[in-house]
């Protein structure tokens, strides 16, 4: 029994031995049994009086079998200023003077963060240029611990800062290698702007990449490791003093946490070397992957795949599974996703190794097939209505592109320029006369995803609690297991997704669906999950 419940019935029984309620009115009550909503106030009886009780920043809603105020924040226990729990800020806001809680997660590059007697909130990430592996400076390693830096002097237990494994990273070990080489990779990058051009030239650390010494001579592999989130690596390794040997750097990671590699067309992995150096220690030795050898979009490709990897991983909870993408400056093989792997073009006139969000719509694909559920007919589709599953496949893996970058924008260059698209500022409705069956554009999809999910302060669609870790979780919670209702197209469309936002999400959510989905883009959804029909 809730607590409003019992507020209720206890006022009942004081009416009943005559007690002057407050609120109550000498007109004779016609509330029902279970008391109703008038507006935002309570009416009830009290005996043959009606009583009436304004809800304030509570709602006043069914509550069981009766209606009641119900503060959703006190009866989950939170407060205004809010909790973190991972990087999602979960606090009581308002909407129309009551009481909501809200969700927030933060953008890409900060940090849910708690400081006594200050509210929660999405602080700059200090562990965000060490990532999942550490790092080493000299005999210092650098690692992110609940969510903080935290800094070990290796040599105070007599061992050394090196690379341990896939597993566990950077690490201090005993002491092992004649001779130090460290630095950092970076590759240079060009990247899109709204209006789907390329950017000038900008340097970014290549972020969870393979990287090796080789001896020049016969190219022997003396040891391996992978960069750090800021590029940085530390190898140890033996030789003869004085050999000469380089570090070679690979478009791919063995780690599980990321298992990625981009080959190129031919299938071998992109890998690019360094200068030769006479073996030494310590000796460092800065990487530049340039545009010119025709190799950084394979980085750039890598560094898409880490943040999809991360996103995968830690916004919904799932095991990564190797993921290939086929890419090579030249190559008219075409931009797709099949069989476990994307591949992408890189041609003169349409080349997509810099496209960061085209990159990211493959791999969406990737996701929806692996850990979600596809049934798209694939085939041609351009933005006009098209087949549901169609539509619902293409529109979804764009929403993922803005989910992982956190940015409604849509780009794709090609020699022309190129062309941009926003799914904040664009509403793509139905046609009049459209069924839950019609034929629907990709772009309606992304645009529903988009406005359900960018929820949080300035949000400017009424759906305020959400995010995209929500959303995202619809893949493998529902679609990918779920028997989907036989309405509309047969196989997953958009229908089945907004299925499973109120089977997992429940009904609180139901208006400000209905001014997205509905209203905007008057696509005609019946609310007839088994969550049951809104308000």
């Amino acid at each position: 029994m809730t607590r409003a419940v019992t507020r209720l019935l206890a006022a009942l029984a004081l009416g009943a031995c005559g007690d002057n309620l407050a609120g109550a009115t000498d007109e004779p009550c016609d509330a029902p049994a279970e008391g109703r909503c008038n507006g935002n106030t309570l009416e009830t009886c009290a005996g043959d009086a009606t009583r009436t009780e304004p809800c304030g920043v509570a709602t006043c809603t069914l509550d069981g079998d009766r209606f009641a105020c119900v503060d959703p924040c006190e009866v989950a226990g939170v407060t205004e200023d809010g909790t973190c729990t991972g990087d999602t800020i979960t606090r009581c806001g308002f909407v129309d003077d009551r009481h909501v809680i809200e969700t927030i997660t933060c953008d890409v590059g900060t940090r849910c963060t708690e400081v006594a007697g200050q509210p929660a909130e999405c602080a700059v990430d200090a562990c965000a240029d060490i990532g999942p592996l550490g790092r080493c400076q000299g005999n210092n390693l650098h690692e992110c611990v609940g969510g903080a830096p935290q800094m070990t002097d290796c040599s105070a237990s007599g061992q050394v800062c090196g690379y341990a494994d896939d597993t566990q990273g950077y690490a201090c070990i005993a002491p092992t290698g004649a001779f130090v080489v460290h630095g950092v990779v970076r590759y240079e990058d060009r990247p899109p702007l709204p209006d789907g051009s390329l950017g000038p030239i900008q340097l970014l650390p290549a972020r969870g990449a393979e990287v090796s010494i080789v001896l020049d001579q016969g190219n022997t592999v003396l040891a391996t490791a992978h960069t750090a989130d800021d590029g940085s690596y530390l190898l140890r390794y033996d030789t003869t003093a004085g050999n000469l040997v380089h570090v070679m750097v690979t478009a791919r990671s063995t780690v599980p946490l990321r298992p990625l590699r981009v080959n190129r067309t031919q299938n071998q992995t992109h890998a690019f070397g360094g200068g030769s150096f006479a073996a030494a220690t310590p000796v460092e030795q800065d990487v530049l992957v340039t545009d010119g050898s025709g190799l950084s979009e394979a980085f750039n490709i890598l560094d898409q795949g880490v943040l999809a990897m991360d996103v995968l991983r830690l916004q919904m909870g799932q095991t990564p599974q190797l993921l290939t993408a086929r890419w090579s400056r030249g190559s008219n093989n075409g931009t797709y996703y099949s069989n476990g792997g994307i591949f992408l073009l890189g041609a003169a006139s349409d080349d997509d190794g810099y496209d960061d969000t085209v990159i990211l719509h493959e791999i969406g694909h990737w996701v929806e097939d692996v850990y979600g559920r596809t049934d798209s007919p694939g085939g041609a589709h351009d933005g006009s209505p098209t087949d549901p599953n169609l539509a619902w496949s293409e529109g979804c893996s764009t929403y993922f592109a803005m989910a992982v970058r956190d940015r409604p924008h849509y780009m794709d260059s090609n020699a022309g320029g190129g062309w941009g698209y926003d799914a904040e500022e664009t509403v793509t409705a139905l046609a009049s006369g459209s069924t839950i069956g019609s034929d629907i554009s990709e772009d309606t999809v992304t645009e529903i995803l988009w406005d359900i999910a960018d929820g949080g302060p300035g949000d400017d669609d009424g759906l305020t609690t959400a995010n995209h870790r929500l959303v995202l979780l619809i893949w493998p919670d529902h679609l990918a297991t779920a028997n989907l209702r036989a309405i509309g197209k047969n196989g997953v469309d958009l229908v089945d997704f907004l299925d499973g936002w109120f089977i997992r999400q429940g009904l609180s959510s139901c208006a400000g669906v209905r001014g997205i989905v509905n209203v905007a883009r008057a696509f005609p959804y019946d609310y007839g999950s088994s969550a049951g029909a809104c308000p």
